[in-house]
Order: structure tokens, then C-alpha cells, then sequence
């Protein structure tokens, strides 16, 4: 998912996605990403984040790519070290990928 493990401090994270419709139906999905930030506990915290919502037929794909920033701002405090993103549609989560957030 992650182009790079290791993001500096003010950088920002790329990730794309490809999503299928194995199913026989056409679905609609609301696809979101979790950042699982880390605390200054050592511990992470999830925050959600709309990515898209789309419809898609019977066997089409699709392919999501976002760029999260870790510049910083006034409402979030960013602590270097393991965070994680993660991948959810239709409010099922799949496997968080892991990145380092390096030291200012």
C-alpha cells in the first residue's frame, strides 16, 4: 500500500489502493482510510478519513492513490515513530500496513 516506509517529519505518506467487485451484483462503497497515529503514551489512536465513495459492476476495479501530509498543524501533535494505515470499505478493515514518522 505505502510507496515508502519511512516518512519525515513535515512529509507526507502516498498509498494507493485497488479495489475489486468479485461479486455478482454492483456494490456501492464508501471507502475510507485509518491513520493510526502515535501518542506521546507510546500507544496509537485510529482517526478515519473519507477517501471515496463509488459504485462499481460486476468485475471492475478501481484504483485509489492518496497522499496523507504530517505537516504541522494546530489541532494534531505528531510523535515520530511506528504508525500504521489502513484500508476500510463499507466499515470492514483490512490489513493495516505499517511506516515510521522520523524525527523533526
Amino acid at each position: 500500500m505505502p510507496e515508502e516506509t519511512d516518512i519525515p517529519f513535515g512529509g507526507a505518506l502516498t498509498f494507493t489502493a485497488r479495489i475489486t467487485n468479485i461479486s455478482q451484483q454492483p456494490v456501492t462503497l464508501s471507502i475510507d482510510y485509518v491513520i493510526h497515529h502515535m501518542k506521546a503514551n507510546g500507544k496509537t489512536a485510529p482517526k478515519v478519513f473519507k477517501l471515496a465513495k463509488r459504485s462499481l459492476n460486476p468485475g471492475q476495479s478501481i484504483e485509489l492513490t492518496r497522499e496523507h501530509s504530517f505537516r504541522p498543524i494546530s489541532t494534531r501533535v505528531y510523535y515520530p515513530g511506528a504508525h500504521q494505515v489502513q484500508l476500510q470499505v463499507n466499515g470492514h478493515q483490512f490489513d493495516a500496513v505499517d511506516f515510521r514518522l522520523l524525527q523533526p
